[in-house]
């Protein structure tokens, strides 16, 4: 009679681990909110990390199965069955249609009437300055952004590559990025009218034909909140027009940023090649499962040639994954 209670105990716990899996599954297929919806952050999070949960709902049903082995219970152990191999075939795939990190040593060559960008966030002075300058070496960019670098840093640590490739350093006290640009594009000014603290910076060139550089670090949404993300994305959209490319950490899927994968009037570089690229964030995970959050916007002036993310730096000291892409003038 005792070890019937038991059994009876143990089957109603198998039921309730498959039930949560069920209404882990239903959230994930029916509760995320749409993209661009900055109003859940705390779902927005795991839109962003779609594969790492789903993962997690993998173990869950793992476990559950180990359950139902145990008491015999062939339902269950079927429905776990199921579950996993669903789940499977849902991580598996975009993994294996997600284009592979580049190479920071093959990189397309430069040419005229092309934009060579090179993004990292790395995080203040966590990576060494030898590795930032050789990655500028390796990738030779004419626009070099990071997003969490302090342009007062910068201007010592970064002053010795900047003249060697006759690059200004540009930024301002309210933002936490840096950019390097080359002289070659003409001189560029910072523009920071109307912009949100910490939002980032506009970077106005003097020849009318260079592009104009929105260079962004965007605040990341709270578990609670992100109304103050979305005030740094409205501003980031509503100067990315034009001949505008916009550069940098956005602390978003692309995804999440629009529905249509636009910034104001310019299209995420990675969409319009078709591409969904390995995740740059956090370098710990496998690309696979980490979040795309870093990106580069061009306007219709602007045609990417190529963009990826760089591999082989993931024990730098940054969080984040560099980036690099070629642009092409539209004709």
């Amino acid at each position: 009679m005792r070890g019937r209670r038991v059994a009876l105990v143990a089957r109603r716990a198998a039921s309730i681990a498959l039930v949560s899996v069920a209404a882990v599954l239903l959230i994930v297929a029916m509760l995320l909110p749409p993209p661009g919806d900055g109003n859940l952050p705390l779902l927005s999070l795991l839109v962003a990390f779609h594969a790492m949960f789903l993962v997690v709902v993998a173990c869950v049903a793992f476990v559950t199965a180990l359950v139902a082995i145990v008491l015999r219970w062939r339902w269950a152990m079927i429905i776990a069955a199921v579950v996993i191999l669903a789940v499977s075939v849902a991580v598996a795939v975009p993994a294996v249609v997600r284009s592979p990190g580049g190479d920071p040593a093959r990189v397309a060559a430069s040419g005229k009437g092309t934009l060579r960008v090179l993004e990292w966030n790395t995080a203040q002075q966590d990576v060494d300055v030898t590795t930032i300058q050789t990655l500028i070496t390796q990738t030779d960019p004419n626009v070099v952004v990071l997003p969490e670098y302090s342009t007062q840093i910068a201007k010592t640590s970064l002053a010795t590559i900047a003249k060697q490739r006759d690059m200004q350093i540009l930024g301002w006290n309210s933002s936490s990025a840096t950019l390097l640009v080359s002289r070659s594009l003409g001189e560029y000014r910072v523009d920071h009218t109307d912009t949100p603290p910490w939002a980032g910076f506009v970077a106005v060139p003097s020849d009318a034909e260079a592009p104009r550089l929105v260079i962004t670090h965007l605040q990341r949404p709270s578990i609670s909140s992100a109304t103050l993300w979305r005030e740094h994305l409205e501003w980031a959209a509503s100067r990315c027009r034009g001949n505008a490319v916009a550069i940098g950490d956005f602390n978003a899927t692309a995804d999440e940023i629009s529905p249509s994968r636009t910034l104001g009037e310019c299209a995420d570089c990675a969409t319009r090649l078709g591409q969904d690229p390995q995740g740059t964030w956090p370098a710990a995970l496998p690309g696979s499962l980490g979040a795309t959050i870093d990106h580069v916007f061009a306007g219709a002036s602007w045609r990417p040639a190529t963009f990826s993310v760089l591999n082989g730096l993931d024990r730098a000291g940054s969080d984040h994954r560099p980036t690099f892409a070629v642009l092409v003038a539209a004709p």
